[in-house]
Parts: structure tokens; sequence; C-alpha cells
């Protein structure tokens, strides 16, 4: 893979400060349009999902472009693949789960979570009504989907029966993805239930299905989502950390404050493939959702928990997803610091 972060001496000038003003009227002054943007590489977690919209209208909305910032964004392909990227320096920053950043930093402390965009995890155990699975017990001997083999869901799955001391090997799994279509295994009795995100869940009640789901937090409270960056990155480009968390910040005031999104999905629609956009109301219904979501930590500007990731590793540690590790700096608060004093 080419290298996708440009030197930040190298920058981007003129047409493109001037088109990024256009995006959004009087956004920008005369001083922020003629400024030189800093180009760097965000990836997100997994493609271009509506619940990423507070990087992607930053784009498309000129806010990265306000604080300096020209944003490539790359879509991911799962947290393995953010790690490597921002371990390699082919991205400056992504975005990953709590737990798989605890994984990571097991094996290699090179990496480091900068700010929460989730402060508790986005993950939901989704089952049918006439046959619900309410609790950990509930799925000894039976199989539950999860999104990937040994990522995200499956390592949620392993902590939740280990906090209710149920053998791993008692739980069949079976990779599904995180889409609502998943949900058609669980009538066809092939799956017990699945661990998805919480933009499924509302899908599947949006239309109506006769489903049971609850947040893993209930059984395994972890860190959300976070923004990660690799510790070298951090020590020589905090300040761009930084001006990227203000643009973050900004773009989830703008949009909490909007009262019409349509326009929003229309502009991010033109640039990226949104998955959600292949709705019938073009993805509008889960973007309210998720925005309900980012009241939080645009309130605590991007602020982690402390006791969530204590909590995180404790069951990771249960669940012999890691070794136990006398570093446990898994959070760096000195870019949101520098971005929000």
């Amino acid at each position: 893979m080419n290298k996708l972060i440009t030197n930040r001496r190298k920058f981007l000038v003129g047409a493109q400060a001037l088109a990024a003003g256009a995006m959004v009227p009087g956004l920008l002054g005369s001083a922020a349009r003629a400024q030189d943007l800093t180009n760097i590489t965000y990836l997100t977690p997994f493609g271009y999902l509506i619940s990423f919209v507070e990087t992607m209208y930053a784009d498309v909305g000129g806010i990265f472009a306000k604080h300096g910032l020209n944003v490539t964004i790359e879509g991911g392909r799962g947290s393995s693949m953010a790690v490597q990227q921002v371990t390699a320096g082919n991205a400056l920053i992504s975005r990953t789960g709590g737990t798989d950043l605890i994984k990571a930093y097991a094996t290699d402390p090179s990496i480091v979570a900068v700010g929460d965009i989730y402060q508790r995890d986005i993950f939901y155990m989704i089952s049918a009504q006439d046959a619900a699975i309410e609790t950990p017990e509930d799925m000894a001997g039976k199989t539950i989907g999860i999104v990937s083999a040994a990522g995200a869901t499956e390592n949620i799955l392993d902590m939740m029966l280990a906090a209710r001391d149920i053998p791993k090997d008692d739980v069949s799994r079976e990779v599904v993805g995180n889409a609502p279509a998943a949900f058609e295994l669980v009538k066809q009795g092939r799956i017990a239930g699945f661990i998805a995100t919480s933009d499924t869940v509302f899908q599947l009640e949006v239309d109506e299905q006769p489903v049971v789901a609850w947040s893993t937090d209930e059984f395994a409270p972890c860190p959300g989502q976070v923004y990660m960056t690799s510790k070298a990155q951090l020590e020589e480009s905090g300040e761009l950390i930084a001006s990227f968390l203000s643009s973050v910040h900004e773009t989830l005031g703008i949009l909490l404050e909007s009262d019409d999104l349509a326009p929003i999905i229309e502009e991010m629609t033109a640039k990226y493939d949104v998955f959600e956009a292949n709705r019938p109301d073009k993805g509008l219904a889960v973007l309210k959702h998720t925005l309900a979501k980012y009241e939080a930590p645009y309130a605590d500007k991007l602020a982690t928990n402390p006791e969530s990731w204590e909590s995180a590793y404790a069951l990771m540690l249960k669940a012999g997803l890691i070794e136990e590790t006398a570093d446990q700096n898994f959070h760096d608060d000195s870019a949101r610091q520098l971005a929000f004093g």
C-alpha cells in the first residue's frame, strides 16, 4: 500500500481552500480560505457508514479546512487494518473500539487512544422476541453471530461469557457481518442471535422486525469508539491531532443544531458511498438516531471514562484475550487538552 500521509510540510493551497469555503457559505472567513492546508489521512473502522458522519461532514462541510486540515478519509476494513495502518504511519488517525485497542496494545504498546467518540460500547445483542436471549447464560449451547472472527464482537462475546463464568467453548460462533439482514438467519434458526451495532438495531426497529436487543455494556462495560494514533505520531504531530479533534467537536455541534439533515446527507453522498443512503429515506432516520448518541461526547469534548478502560482490561484478562501487562497507558489526553484546554 502506498504511503497515504503526505509530509506535513507540504501544503494544499488556493483552489482547495476556496472550494472548502464554498461548501458552507459564511463558515470560513477570508483568512481561513486563504491559509495553507496540511494533508493528513484518517481511516474509518469500516467503510463509509452514516455513523461516521462526524468526519465525512467535517470534510465536505469545510470544517476540517477551517482548522487548517485537508483530510483524506479512507474506508477501513476492520480493527486489524486500523491498527496496522496507524502503526505503519499510513494514517495519522483511525477510529476503533476500546477493546480492539487494548488487545493490540497488549501485544505492541505503540498505539494510543486520544479521544472518545462513543463513551460506551456501540454493540448490542440482538435476538427474536419469541426466543429471546436476555443474559449471557441464555447463549450457552447456542450459535451466536459475530461481525468478524477475532474482532470486536467476538471479543465482547467472550468477555460477557467470562463475566458470568461461562466457558467460551459452550457458545458456537458464526460470522454474519453488521447489517439488518443477519436477522433473517435468526428467523431461519441458523443462529440464536447476533451482536451488531446500535445502528443495526435501529434499522430493524424501523422495519418493525420482532427483535429483542440490549447493550453489551450491561454485562461487559467497555470504552466505546475511540480515536487512535501511534505514540510516535502523537509526539510528532500532536497539534495536527488536536486540530482534528477540534474539527470533529465543531462538526458535532453543527450537526446537533441542524433542523434539516437532508442537505447534509446529500453533501456527504455526493462524495462518499454511504451504506445507509440506499435506504428509502437515504439514511435520514439512522442519522438522527446516530446524532442522539453523539450528544454526550460533544458535551464532554471527547473525554474518556477511565473506569471503562479498567473494566474492559480486567474482563479481557479473565477471558484470556490478553496477557497481563504492567503498561496500561491505553489513553493519552494530551492532544485533547491541547484542543480544548
